[in-house]
């Protein structure tokens, strides 16, 4: 092979990583801090199904659209499929934590999610007839859990204080149980910027403190939006978050226009990473 040809072929493989790269919206956002040594101590806590990935929070995580691009989304790579697979999507049983935050049960609730539910609540239990956090966690036992609530909070004008006293209760709940905690901020709320500002200021800081890994929901939306983020990621009622196509390809043009796509591709892609860095060889 020539000198000419070898360099011919280099540009064109770097030209296609280039690209591959380019098509791949990937996160955003950092922690600024490295989570992996506190939740390899967690993980070794761990006693049960590998790869149990429950998604716990309000309406938001309970509506259909959240995890569908998991549970049948477009235009999955392999790797996406490979961590899918892993964490029992479309198994549609205890052990598939996307289903479990989606399928309907009485009462405006899935079996880890609730409309309407506080952080307090959810700590208690009762919402919808919601079980209680601790049955939660006894009945499912997640090697993987993604907490966000909070925007039910803000709208009962709950104290930031009070607000993520009860939800570090439900962090230290599942550290406990051996269970890696992905902790999200909350997305805009119409109207309520200055509390959606101090509530995920909290939750940046209550991740750091217990070096969780950090699904910065707000921030990557902001990366992607700037200004326009409110339009492009709420619905008409400027809580719920917008969701066409909600399991259409995860491409940059269609995170940049579905809160719920956005949502769970976050998801998926902050498990594989959690996967790759705690829980190798798990």
């Amino acid at each position: 092979m020539t000198t000419a040809l070898r360099m011919t072929l280099l540009s064109c493989v770097i030209g296609l990583a280039s690209l591959q790269a380019a098509d791949d919206p990937g996160l955003k956002t950092k922690e600024g801090y490295d989570y992996a040594p506190a939740m390899k101590q967690v993980a070794t806590k761990f006693k049960g199904t590998p790869g149990v990935f429950l998604h716990l929070g309000d309406s938001i995580t309970y509506a259909n659209q959240n995890t569908a691009w998991a549970r049948g989304g477009q235009g999955q790579s392999a790797e996406e499929k490979a961590f899918l697979q892993w964490s029992h999507a479309g198994k549609r049983n205890d052990t598939d934590g996307w289903w479990l935050a989606s399928v309907d049960v009485p009462s405006g609730r899935s079996h880890t999610a609730a409309s309407g539910v506080r952080a307090d609540q959810y700590l208690q239990g009762g919402k919808g007839g919601l079980p209680a956090l601790a049955e939660i966690i006894k009945k499912y036992n997640p090697q993987l859990a993604l907490y966000m609530l909070g925007t039910n909070d803000i709208s009962a004008n709950r104290p930031v204080g009070q607000y993520i006293g009860d939800v570090e209760k439900a962090v230290d709940a599942l550290l406990a149980n051996g269970t890696v905690v992905l902790l999200s901020t909350l997305p805009p709320y119409r109207g309520k910027a200055k509390q959606v500002d101090e509530y995920n200021a909290a939750l940046r800081d209550l991740a750091k403190k217990k070096q969780l890994p950090l699904v910065d929901l707000h921030g990557e939306m902001k990366a992607r939006a700037g200004d326009d983020m409110e339009k492009a990621y709420l619905s008409n009622d400027g809580v719920h978050l917008s969701f066409q196509p909600a399991n259409g390809p995860a491409t940059e043009e269609n995170l940049k226009k579905s809160g719920y796509l956005l949502r769970c591709y976050l998801a998926v892609h902050k498990g594989m990473e959690v996967k790759a860095r705690v829980l190798a060889g798990k």
